[in-house]
């Protein structure tokens, strides 16, 4: 049993290395990578000369971390979500199921490949915001190792909630209208576009129960100077508090994606798959 999982594991990082390697083959898909980072890049560019009084830091290096923060949950959670129910739509999850280990597999996959679009879209994204904005490593090499650690765990943190939004429907249309309300409550409630401090208090506590929260504040306590911990809850980093929720997070990602996707393959059949595909071209 350990043999065949240790091989699944293999495979899957195999395949999705190489699924994101033919997806930077395509145009659409590169425009897509481009289009991301860029869009967050504008928004630090067009506030590259604004600062925070009493503080002199730019608004851009305030920006920085929400905007890591956000292009995480889209990728991992969003992108997931609608690439996993793709894949239900066509059969892909299905036919992996009736394999050894073939969920598992499919599991580490989508998990490998998503933290290389997330590698190269982060990474493309930092080096314009590093050239836009002089003051975005303040606190030096340590808070760069820090800031690398927590966007690791957000990462694994967030995948959760792409493969139960992706679990949840069986295509990516109904994803694209109900998956994105979903992701914008999450959003909304983070801390994110706003201190927590300043939203209702049931707000507060449904967005400490989710990764996000806890992955703005890893980032910000990360790069942003000690004294902004003022405006978060507690007035504190609450550094460790973030490491366990995000490491929790984590854990319970790499064991729950294949369940997940156990149980959808074993609710899917050819037959509904079939009929799936059917409505779906009367549609178009």
């Amino acid at each position: 049993m350990t043999r065949i999982s240790t091989s699944a594991v293999r495979a899957g990082a195999l395949r999705g290395a190489i699924e994101f390697r033919n997806s930077l083959q395509k145009p659409a898909d590169l425009t897509y990578y481009l289009i991301g980072a860029g869009g967050f890049a504008f928004a630090l560019w067009f506030f590259r000369n604004d600062t925070v009084d009493g503080v002199g830091i730019s608004v851009s290096a305030i920006i920085f971390p929400s905007a890591i923060a956000l292009m995480t949950l889209f990728v991992a959670t969003y992108g997931l979500a609608t690439l996993v129910s793709t894949e239900r739509e066509d059969g892909t999850v299905l036919r992996l199921s009736i394999l050894p280990a073939g969920t598992l597999t499919y599991a580490w996959g989508q998990t490998v490949r998503t933290l290389l679009e997330l590698a190269f879209t982060v990474g493309l994204f930092t080096i314009i915001a590093s050239i836009i904005v002089p003051d975005l490593w303040i606190r030096g090499g340590v808070g760069v190792a820090l800031a690398l650690g927590f966007l690791l765990l957000g990462i694994l943190a967030c995948l959760p909630l792409g493969f139960v939004v992706g679990s949840l429907f069986s295509n990516p249309r109904s994803v694209g209208g109900w998956g994105f309300i979903v992701i914008g409550a999450i959003v909304w409630a983070s801390g994110i576009l706003a201190p927590l401090t300043e939203m209702p208090h049931w707000a507060q506590v449904v967005a400490q129960s989710l990764p996000l929260y806890w992955l703005g504040l890893g980032l910000r306590s990360a790069l942003l100077p000690e004294g902004f911990a003022v405006i978060e809850v507690g007035e504190s980093w609450r550094t460790l508090e973030s490491l366990g929720v995000l490491g929790a997070w984590a854990v319970l990602g790499l064991v729950l994606a294949p369940l997940l996707l156990q149980r959808v393959a074993r609710r899917d059949t050819f037959a509904t798959l079939a009929s799936r595909r059917e409505k779906a071209l009367q549609r178009v």
